[in-house]
């Protein structure tokens, strides 16, 4: 998966993760086993997918947490 697109999922709350405070700041990214099937399956999506369930006024399924 490219970076630009975790960090992007990370930036909108799609995945777990949280940036050490000191230097050098790196990202720390944590998914269990249904966690990381729920991105895998989110990946494999049309690209518009997400633009069309806003468009009919859904929330998007990767939005929603896992419970």
């Amino acid at each position: 998966m490219p970076t630009v697109t975790l960090y992007n999922w990370v930036r909108r709350g799609w995945v777990k993760a949280r940036q050490q405070p000191t230097s050098p700041k790196h990202w720390i990214i944590w998914a269990d086993e249904i966690e990381l099937e729920r991105l895998r399956t989110h990946r494999q999506r049309p690209v518009g997918d997400i633009l069309r369930q806003r468009w009919k006024g859904k929330v998007p399924t990767i939005a929603i947490p896992p419970e």
